[in-house]
Order: C-alpha cells, then sequence, then structure tokens
C-alpha cells in the first residue's frame, strides 16, 4: 500500500521539517514504511499544484498534519482529492483534528481521524488498511462507516521508550548547516486555559536519554545548525533542564538552540549553562497583571520574575518574551501597561499575539462565561469581550505591528533605553507614536506595517532613524541628534556583521608582491562612518544620551566591521589604513593610492597586515 504524508508549513523556514508526519511514518512496519513518502508544502503552492503531485505517486493512503494555520486549505484539498479518485483513503491528524474529530472529519470528506498521539493509532490502522479489513472501532480513531461515523475508545498515549525515532531510523535526514526540530517530551505539567498543550492533565512524558544523546550526537555529526526543541517547559522541574543542558554543553555546543522556558524555575545554574550555549530563550510572560493571568489557571510573581530576567541579563543570554492582547478581564490599557513591564526587562525580541480561543482548550468551553466572541474557524481570534472592543483590539494589532516592526526585526534592544530615556516616553507610547508617525508621514501604510515578510533591518533602519530625528526635534533635543544616529547605526552594522558570513585570514603574503596590485576591499568588511568615535560608542554601556554628548566630542571616526568565528570586530582605523582601504577599489595599486605620502615600506607593511587578514583580496585570489 502506497502511503503519502501531505504536510503544509507555515513558511518556509529552518523550522520546515514534517516531523509529525516522520513519527508516525518511524512508527510503521518496515514493509510499510518502505511504501511511505512524505512531501513538504507551503503557502506559495497552490492547490492544484500540491494535488497533482499527490496524484502523480498514485498513493492509496494521504494523511494529512492538521494545525491551526493550514486546516481550512488542507481539508478544501482532501475534497478535490476524494472528487478526483474516489478509491482513495483520507485520514487526518494533528491537534485540530484531536480538538475537533467530527468536524474535521465532515469537512474534508476524510475516511478517519486519529484522535490524539498517532504513532501506534496510524501504524494499526494502516496495517489494516493494508490486509484489507475495516478498522471501524479502533482505539483512537474516529472512522467514517457505512451507518455514519464509528469513534473508537481513547487509545492510551505511546511509551515514549517504545517509539522509534525519526531521526535516528532515517525517517529524516540531518544535513550540514540545516535546521531541525527536536522532540525531547510530550505534554506539559502547566495547564493555562488557553493553550492546548496542557489539556490533557497527564503531566509530562520525556524521551529517554539514551536516543537523546543517539539524536544529537547524530546532529552534531551532520553539522547541523540549528535545533528548536520541542519541550514548553524543560528546566521543570530544573533538574530535568539541567541534564539536558550539560548534555547539549558537552555534545553539540556548536549547534544553535532555541529554547522554551518558564521563568520560576531558572537559577543562577541554569543560566550559566544557558551562556555556555549558542542559544536563545523563549519565556511565557503573557501579562503583567496577575489578576488577569489568575482566570486563566495561571500564576505571576512579578517580583520573582524579575529576579530570574535579572539572571539572564546579567549572563548576557539572548531571550525573547510572549505577550497575549485579548485576555479576559484585561483591556487596551493593561495590555499597554503589560508591554511596558515586557519591553523594561530588555528581551532581544518580544513576540505578541493576539488571544486565540482554540478547540479543544478549557477557555473554549469557558468563553460565554467571560462573553468571549471568536472566530469560529481557524485562526479562531478573538473578535470582542466585555473588556475589549472590536476598535480596542484593532489598536492592539497595531501596537503589536509597531513593536515587531522597530524592536523585534529593527534589532532595538541594545539603543532603546537609550532613545525612550532621551524623549521621556514609555516604551508603548513610543511605539504607538513610530506607528503614527510612519504612517501620518507616508513612511508606510497600514497594511505594510503588519506584513512583517516583507521587511528586513536594512529597510527598518531608515524609519528608525528618521522617528529618532522627528521625536528628537520636537523635544528641543536636536543636540543629542547625531549621537543618536551613531548609536542606531552601531548597532545595526553590528548585528549585520554578526549575522553575516565570516572574513577569514589568508595568512602570509611575503612573497607575494602587493605593492603594484591592484586589489579589492572585501565585500565581507564594511567601514562605517560616525560622527563620534566609534570606541566611545562601544565603551559606553547604558549611559544616556545627555551623558554622553556631555563626555564626548564628536570628532569623528571611521569603522571596520568584520566577524571571525562568534566575534564581531569592530575597530576605529587610522588615517592611512583608512586611505588603502577606501581607495582599494580592483584598478588602483597600493603605490598608486598611496603616492609618496608614506615611505614604500610602511605602505608594504600595511597592505601585507590587510590582505593576510582578509580585508583585502589582490587580482589573483578575485
Amino acid at each position: 500500500m502506497k502511503i503519502i504524508f501531505a504536510t503544509l508549513h507555515v513558511r518556509k523556514s529552518a523550522q520546515a521539517e514534517p516531523l509529525a508526519a516522520a513519527c508516525l511514518a518511524a512508527a510503521l512496519s518496515p514493509e510499510l514504511r518502505a511504501r511511505t513518502e512524505l512531501l513538504s508544502f507551503f503557502p506559495e503552492d497552490t492547490e492544484e499544484q500540491i494535488r497533482r503531485e499527490i496524484l502523480a505517486r498514485r498513493p492509496e493512503l494521504v494523511a494529512f498534519p492538521l494545525y491551526v494555520w493550514n486546516r481550512t486549505f488542507l481539508l478544501q484539498l482532501s475534497r478535490r482529492l476524494r472528487q478526483a479518485d474516489p478509491s482513495l483513503r483520507l485520514v487526518a491528524g494533528g491537534p485540530e483534528a484531536t480538538a475537533d474529530p467530527l468536524g474535521v472529519l465532515a469537512e474534508g470528506n476524510l475516511d478517519g481521524v486519529v484522535n490524539g498521539e498517532g504513532e501506534a493509532v496510524f501504524a494499526e490502522l494502516a496495517a489494516a488498511l493494508a490486509r484489507g479489513e475495516n478498522p471501524a472501532g479502533q482505539p483512537g480513531l474516529l472512522w467514517q462507516s457505512s451507518r455514519g461515523p464509528v469513534n473508537g475508545p481513547e487509545a492510551p498515549p505511546p511509551d515514549l521508550r517504545q517509539l522509534p525515532s525519526p531521526w535516528l531510523g532515517g525517517v529524516l535526514s540531518a544535513t550540514p548547516g540545516s535546521g531541525i526540530l527536536w522532540e525531547t517530551s510530550r505534554g506539559c505539567s502547566f495547564g493555562c486555559d488557553f493553550c492546548f498543550e496542557g489539556r490533557s492533565g497527564r503531566g509530562v512524558r520525556v524521551v529517554p536519554p539514551e536516543r537523546l544523546k543517539a539524536e544529537l550526537d547524530l546532529f552534531a555529526q551532520a553539522g547541523v545548525a540549528q535545533a528548536w526543541i520541542l519541550d514548553s517547559s524543560f528546566n521543570y522541574p530544573p533538574e530535568r533542564g539541567k541534564d539536558l543542558l550539560r548534555l547539549l554543553v558537552d555534545r553539540a555546543p556548536h549547534i544553535h538552540f532555541h529554547l522554551e522556558a518558564k521563568a520560576e524555575f531558572l537559577d543562577r545554574e541554569m543560566v550559566r549553562l544557558f551562556s555556555r550555549l549558542r542559544c536563545s530563550v523563549q519565556l511565557g510572560f503573557q501579562s503583567a497583571d496577575p489578576k488577569v493571568l489568575r482566570l486563566l489557571h495561571r500564576s505571576l510573581d512579578l517580583d520573582l520574575f524579575s529576579r530570574k530576567i535579572n539572571l539572564i541579563n546579567a549572563e548576557g543570554v539572548t531571550f525573547g518574551l510572549d505577550l497575549i492582547y485579548g485576555l479576559p478581564g484585561d483591556n487596551y490599557q493593561g495590555f499597554r501597561a503589560s508591554l511596558d513591564v515586557a519591553l523594561g526587562f530588555a528581551p532581544n525580541t518580544v513576540d505578541i499575539f493576539p488571544l486565540a480561543v482554540l478547540p479543544g482548550t478549557p477557555l473554549r468551553h469557558r468563553r460565554e462565561q467571560f462573553g468571549l466572541r471568536a472566530q469560529t474557524a481557524p485562526p479562531y481570534e478573538i473578535i470582542d469581550s466585555p473588556t475589549f472592543s472590536a476598535a480596542d483590539l484593532a489598536r492592539c494589532r497595531r501596537l503589536a505591528a509597531a513593536a515587531n516592526l522597530f524592536y523585534n526585526l529593527g534589532r532595538a534592544v541594545a539603543f532603546f533605553p537609550a532613545l525612550l530615556g532621551a524623549v521621556d516616553l514609555k516604551p508603548s507610547d513610543f511605539l504607538a507614536g513610530f506607528a503614527d508617525w510612519a504612517v501620518d508621514n507616508g513612511k508606510l501604510t497600514e497594511a505594510l506595517l503588519e506584513r512583517l515578510e516583507e521587511w528586513n533591518p536594512a529597510q527598518i533602519l531608515p524609519l528608525q532613524e528618521g522617528y529618532a530625528e522627528y521625536l528628537l526635534r520636537r523635544n528641543g533635543k536636536s543636540d543629542l541628534l547625531p549621537a543618536a544616529l551613531d548609536l542606531i547605526r552601531y548597532h545595526f552594522h553590528y548585528a549585520e556583521t554578526l549575522l553575516g558570513e565570516e572574513t577569514t585570514p589568508a595568512g602570509a603574503v611575503r612573497e607575494r608582491n602587493l605593492w603594484d596590485s591592484p586589489c579589492r576591499l572585501n565585500p565581507r568588511v564594511k567601514l562605517v562612518p560616525f560622527v563620534y568615535e566609534v570606541l566611545d560608542l562601544q565603551d559606553t554601556g547604558d549611559i544616556d544620551l545627555e551623558e554622553f554628548v556631555a563626555l564626548f566630542r564628536p570628532l569623528g571616526s571611521v569603522a571596520l566591521f568584520l566577524r571571525r568565528g562568534d566575534q564581531v570586530i569592530c575597530e576605529s582605523l587610522e588615517e592611512n589604513f583608512l586611505k588603502l582601504l577606501q581607495s582599494c577599489n580592483g584598478e588602483k595599486s597600493p603605490q598608486d593610492i598611496f603616492a609618496g605620502s608614506i615611505s614604500q615600506r610602511e605602505g608594504e607593511e600595511i597592505v601585507e597586515f590587510a590582505v593576510s587578514e582578509g580585508l583585502l583580496t589582490p587580482p589573483t585570489e578575485n
């Protein structure tokens, strides 16, 4: 029997791995697994393209993992597949199927729906169909029979110690420079009403350490670049989290790991383990109001949270915070207050979401109690509530878009406090003003403000500079503008260099005649002018702009930016070195550039150093 798993990803990215499908495929019998194929699709693929690609493989069974972002599309695709080939067996699983099995069955004109974790259920279903048997009544399966839907009894969750690894079994391949999704546990010990993850109340089940070690060794040997750890509270209990972190440090310190953690279970030892890794940590904050969170069976001790964030900041660990607007009991001003608190912690990013009233969650069952009106189809976003009008939610959405654009994509964490201090604004006032300024002055449209996928940091930089100039002039602080622009540009070029390609040394070049050779500046090296001395910008730390302007004179400098390994090198260039680098365009030789202004010996020493360090490339290396 030919089996196709069709996964529609939310977007093309390093995270676009069909992990759910691969886990189910890995659990099949060897005979069935050999006739199974995993197909990945993306939003730009049309329904007709996907349908043709599936049908071209002549499958007998097609399975769809359903999520909020793909349910509507894939179930429409299922109906079209049914029309094209009535003999096809069509089934679905995943969070959407588990939360609404009858609705999914009818909407997709499916044969069956797998309810809950699907490895054992799908393996038994596939085996039964291969034997020509009717699977109706099978545990964990809703099956469309001639008499109507037959719902089998609940299936127990699979024993993670017995499940085969999709990575170790070769269903998924780890490749050099790739990103991977890595499952280290299932379930959640915390029952937040808005979250689908903890609905079962079964707590956390962990993947056996032997499998984790083997998978991690595989990733390290393959040269994987990034890994997203699928574990919603990996650091609970704390010792479990530390064991995992020690494993990462020992076996794969070169991989960049993305983790989700519970802030209240952080401690100094855990944070120091973070600092030994290349990692980013996402922390659920959601709201700064404990009363709002208490309504949703979530707790917050703001003083404790602050102390934990201080631990992270002290070790320089990259972290982000999550916020939700539209929560029951909250309102627009409360959301703004939460945003102010969140940005006061100086996260590298703040990810802001509208409340989604997801099927299968306690919040969905309590929506009438809270007076919530929400979309009945994906993405199930809130429409309004007694404390959030539709207009309030639109204002929240606009503020979230401004934060995403200016702060997150604009990588503003390092200079944001200095700008706030200079104009004496709260973060929410600053960002709301940014949206008004950008739209009112024709810098962007309302629609473009929210289409974040169309932006990159180089496009955002002029907006940041323009808004800073507007605010400082409006507040009568034009004297701070050169320092503010220097600060913004310094951090922009620092981040671009850190995320860009490495400049590698060329090695010894003394046997080569470089004096008469036209060289060219390595395109990975950036030369950036500043009004102030760039070394003063580097050394000021958290100093505010007024203090900076009082302490330093605008002497001017040109800085060289390049990356070596994980380090950014930023140096202020002296006159002759700068002259050489700026003039090396592939046409002039060092002899032409210096033209008697310095001795040949001095000039040769400068150019030899520049070439050996990889700053310049001579003609033979072009």
